[in-house]
């Protein structure tokens, strides 16, 4: 490693160079006669508003990044069946079901929310499954503080047995009613099955409407395992084979509740199959809400006809958020207070989960797009929803756990960040893909982003410069080993994903697909770390009259 020789830039490098480097270039390396010397007083702040992170009605938008121009949708409910189905259940909408760039999701029905944010979907709770989540605190039970969550859960599936006319059978509601989140959530599997058969015209319509459990379902919980090991992720695969031991043995519960249903009089379920419970399960893990309810505000799981076809990304491509509103417990209790709403609002009104707009949608081929989880990495997405993102801003990148200095090294973020831009790498335009690689990179190799106020404070010395350095070499061989250790190359995996798409890759289930998909993401994201921390070494190693 040629180790930096700690220079003050000149004043043509400074003239020229970004407005980054005309804040903050004297900070990064000072001579050695003005090493002890405080940090110049800057007159003019530097702006890296391609790194800083900000908020736009509450969503991340770290990137300056312009919404794609819409390609034409491909309208998917030719019948109007998905349509009417919403009326059927009193949705009000502005939205229309069609297959674009994402594959299929909601799409509006023409331009909405420009002045201001606009209702794209309203569905009313009594329509939803809203089901307990988690375990029952032992203390709070005991000092009765659950009792308006369990009530309002209780109501809420009243609600939807009055709307729908079909009553839970007591097989599943002995386990939502328990304390354990195993049971309640093998409760809530359950009773998704048995909705889409025999839950009434609106969800038995619904069902055939959800990805089928047929081969083209991504979702690691169905996964095989020649599909896993497609992931080259020992650890996601691992994760996913325990999910798979825990629902063969909630499996095995199902005959215990229906026994007990029958000791009580009570009705019982159908013994649903291991391959059918496994759809059941990941149908919850990746279309279910998870929101407070209740004046106790503990979580449930609620499912949302027609909401969980809208489609995940990035934040800077969001364009709609959800919220659930009218849980409180007097809202669930007043039967005529929401009547009286739903009259004046024209039927919005009491319990229910709306979408509504963070921007304005161009036209009807515009993507409703929102953010299941804004800080899953692609492990996180994978495992709950069967899909990972291209460029994902949360990627985790690898570290050993043996102490060395690629363990437990932080980077300076404000000098990387600023070494990035004079080396080119992180400009105007770099693409939207790549921008969110790098934000990830500068987040791993620096233990976290850093804030505007450590971006124009920080200051390297020779010293700090050459540790600094060293540092950054060994993150990189970390790195490359990894890299290095994939059974497949990225040329290899975008040759697969080719053949895939054009229906000539045998065995190519949609596990596989999204398999390929998530390795060869893995392998762009280290590469972009390493092409990152080479520019660094380089930066660090430069005089400063070289900068710009």
């Amino acid at each position: 490693v040629d180790l930096p020789r700690g220079r003050l830039p000149n004043a043509m490098a400074s003239a020229t160079a970004s407005p980054w480097v005309q804040g903050i270039a004297a900070g990064r390396s000072l001579a050695r006669s003005a090493r002890h010397r405080p940090a110049p007083v800057r007159t003019r702040r530097p702006s890296p508003a391609r790194w800083r992170i900000t908020t736009s009605a509450g969503l991340l938008d770290a990137l300056e990044v312009k919404v794609p121009k819409s390609s034409t949708a491909e309208d998917v409910d030719e019948k109007n069946e998905f349509r009417s189905l919403m009326e059927k259940a009193g949705v009000k909408h502005q939205v229309r079901l069609a297959s674009g760039a994402r594959g299929r999701g909601l799409f509006p029905t023409g331009p909405v929310g420009w002045t201001e944010s606009a209702v794209l979907l309203s569905v009313p709770l009594d329509v939803c499954i809203c089901a307990p989540f988690g375990d029952d605190d032992a203390v709070a039970n005991e000092l009765g503080l659950n009792d308006g969550y369990k009530d309002t859960c209780t109501i809420l599936r009243r609600a939807w047995q009055r709307r729908n006319g079909a009553k839970v059978p007591e097989a599943i509601v002995s386990l939502l009613d328990s304390g354990s989140g195993d049971d309640r959530e093998l409760g809530a599997a359950l009773w998704v099955l048995w909705a889409c058969e025999n839950g009434g015209e609106v969800w038995e319509a619904y069902a055939r409407w959800l990805p089928k459990p047929d081969g083209q379902m991504p979702s690691l919980l169905l996964a095989n395992e020649r599909e896993l090991t497609q992931l080259q992720d020992p650890t996601l695969a691992g994760e996913a084979r325990r999910l798979h031991e825990a629902m063969a043995a909630a499996h095995e519960k199902i005959a215990t509740a229906n026994a007990e249903a029958r000791s009580m009089n009570g009705r019982t379920v159908r013994e649903f199959t291991l391959e059918e419970l496994r759809w059941g399960f990941a149908l919850v893990a990746s279309r279910a809400v998870a929101s407070p309810v209740g004046d106790g505000g503990a979580a449930a799981a609620i499912m949302v006809p027609f909401f969980d076809m809208a489609n995940h990304d990035d934040g800077s491509l969001v364009s709609a958020m959800k919220s659930v509103r009218g849980t409180e417990d007097g809202d669930v209790e007043n039967g005529m207070r929401v009547a009286v709403e739903r009259a004046i609002n024209q039927g919005v009104g009491g319990p229910r989960v709306v979408l509504e707009t963070t921007r304005g949608l161009q036209n009807a081929d515009d993507e409703i797009v929102i953010q299941y989880d804004p800080s899953a990495d692609n492990r996180e997405l994978m495992l709950r929803y069967g899909f990972s993102l291209r460029g994902n801003r949360n990627e985790k990148l690898p570290r050993p756990n043996d102490g060395s200095p690629a363990s437990t090294c932080a980077l300076t973020p404000g000098a990387l960040k600023l070494a990035l831009e004079a080396k080119g790498l992180m400009r105007e335009t770099t693409p939207p893909e790549e921008r969110r690689r790098l934000i990830s990179v500068v987040g791993n190799a620096c233990l976290g982003l850093g804030g505007p106020g450590e971006d124009d404070s920080w200051e390297l010395d020779e010293d700090a410069c050459a540790k600094e350095a060293m540092d950054a070499v060994a993150l990189r061989m970390h790195w490359q080993q990894t890299l290095d250790a994939f059974e497949t190359s990225a040329v290899e995996d975008e040759s697969l994903l080719t053949a895939a798409k054009a229906g000539v890759l045998p065995g190519a289930t949609a596990n596989v697909v999204c398999a390929v998909e998530y390795r060869l993401e893995r392998k762009k994201a280290l590469a972009t770390g390493i092409k990152a921390l080479d520019a660094y070494v380089e930066w660090l190693s430069e005089d400063d009259g070289e900068d710009g």
